[in-house]
């Protein structure tokens, strides 16, 4: 019974990243040509056209990771087979897990299908050495005007999010 429940709360999880994932990839795709500019960009000052855009971005981003249960917003890239470079983040910007513009991290599978699927993916939950184990929802952002994929958005539940709900089915079922 205990892991019908489970396989439910991570599907409903993955859902509701997936979800929150589109509706913000069809925001950024709203303006597009800023977005890409920033995404292509190979690096970010603050002389940079692009940084004003940056910075109300990631405020949206930050608002809605506020908003709703989500531990983790963000926007990457592709750079190669191995690698993937953040664009936007939805943290703080003086906190630790903030995720500066261009900073990269390894490409894991599910960003990989992302990118070759050019389609929705949610990963189930993965152990990651430095941000623990997380379950992400995936969304593409796709340049309406030539069709290219531009990059990602991350929707990120932290696996804790699984055990205080798992916790409070437990109790129902006892009780």
């Amino acid at each position: 019974m205990f892991e019908n429940v489970k396989k439910i709360l991570i599907e409903e999880t993955q859902s509701k990243a997936t979800d929150i994932a589109v509706s913000i990839a069809s925001f950024l795709i709203q303006d597009i040509e800023s977005y890409r500019t920033l995404s292509e960009s190979p690096s970010l000052s603050i002389e940079d056209p692009s940084y004003l855009y940056y910075l109300e971005t990631n405020s949206v981003l930050r608002a809605i990771r506020e908003q709703t249960d989500t531990t983790f917003i963000y926007t990457a890239k592709y750079i190669d087979d191995k690698t993937n470079a953040y664009v936007l983040d939805g943290e703080e910007p003086q906190s630790e897990f903030f995720s500066p513009f261009g900073s990269q991290d390894p490409l894991n599978p599910t960003e990989r299908k992302v990118y070759e699927t050019e389609r929705i993916q949610a990963s189930g939950i993965e152990e990651d050495p430095i941000w623990g184990a997380f379950l992400t929802g995936y969304a593409p952002i796709i340049d309406p005007r030539d069709d290219v994929l531009v990059g990602w958005v991350g929707v990120d539940y932290d696996a804790d999010f699984f055990s205080i709900r798992s916790a409070r089915v437990s109790w129902i079922q006892v009780g």
